[in-house]
């Protein structure tokens, strides 16, 4: 019986304001940030519950409104974080744990230092960077010293974030 005095005898201001905060909040678990959305849904329940206290709720009613609210507020918790870990928020950029550094970087940079003392010739023109052919294959590669040009004997002699840094060589 208490539980249904709660929302009959509601009247059109606090069912709007209920309604849009819990809209509100929904749509902050879809779009999580604790911005527009998350805030004025907050207010909107809060005054919602507010009003319809006001309007005549008994101490035991009010506690039931207020649990209800809670509840969903909990619920609405609860998904945000099990769709940040397994659903579709885990997808977005806002839980991304990805780096632009690529997996194998340590292991790209490990085969890279094996050309070191190897030589190689160019396959465009240097000007601080650009590719060279070393043992069959076409890497980039930065220039140590200044414009190599195209067809020029070079050899290989340090990395640095993950490109092969060369100078001219006189065979």
């Amino acid at each position: 019986m208490e539980f249904s005095i709660i929302f009959t005898q509601m009247s059109w201001i606090p069912a709007v304001l209920l309604s849009v905060g819990a809209v509100f909040e929904i749509v902050e678990v879809f779009v999580p940030g604790f911005g527009f959305f998350g805030i004025t849904g907050a207010i909107s329940l809060i005054a919602g519950i507010v009003v319809r206290i006001v309007q005549g709720l008994n101490l035991l009613q009010s506690i039931v409104l207020i649990l209800i609210v809670l509840g969903f507020f909990i619920i609405a918790c609860m998904f945000m974080v099990f769709s940040a870990r397994f659903g579709v928020l885990s997808q977005t950029g806002l839980f991304e744990t990805n780096t632009t550094i690529r997996k194998d970087y340590n292991k790209a940079e490990k085969e890279l230092r094996k050309l070191i003392g190897k030589s190689g010739k160019t396959v465009s023109k240097l000007n601080l960077g650009g590719k060279a052919k070393i043992k069959g294959k076409i890497y980039d590669v930065i220039s140590a010293t200044s414009l190599i040009p195209t067809g020029v004997h070079i050899k290989v002699i340090a990395v640095r974030d993950n490109h092969l840094v060369v100078r001219r060589w006189f065979e």
